[in-house]
């Protein structure tokens, strides 16, 4: 599946990213985004796969649970990402059994 995405300098949005919840599914159009962005200099592409996947699978975490729909629907990556942010996503995807095939 194929989602619609915004990127500038520093962030990538991935509009209704709440679509794809496979692991493949995601890296999937990581690669998509890397290959149509690629020469463009975007520093938000200097995050890993491994990152961004993590504030994914927390975003359709809280999506799923319900917790601020509006907003969890959407993943919005930013560059650079705040320490306590990257903490936080790694720790709470890590409750998630995707993230350990990764």
């Amino acid at each position: 599946m194929r989602l619609e995405y915004s990127i500038s300098d520093t962030i990538l949005t991935i509009h209704e990213s709440w679509q794809i919840n496979s692991l493949r599914g995601m890296l999937q159009m990581l690669q998509t985004i890397r290959q149509e962005q690629e020469g463009n200099g975007y520093h938000i592409l200097l995050r890993t796969d491994r990152n961004i996947v993590e504030e994914w699978i927390v975003h359709n975490f809280f999506y799923d649970l319900h917790v601020l729909r509006l907003h969890t629907r959407t993943v919005d990556l930013e560059y650079p990402q705040r320490w306590y942010f990257r903490v936080a996503y790694h720790l709470v995807a890590g409750i998630n059994k995707k993230i350990t095939r990764f």
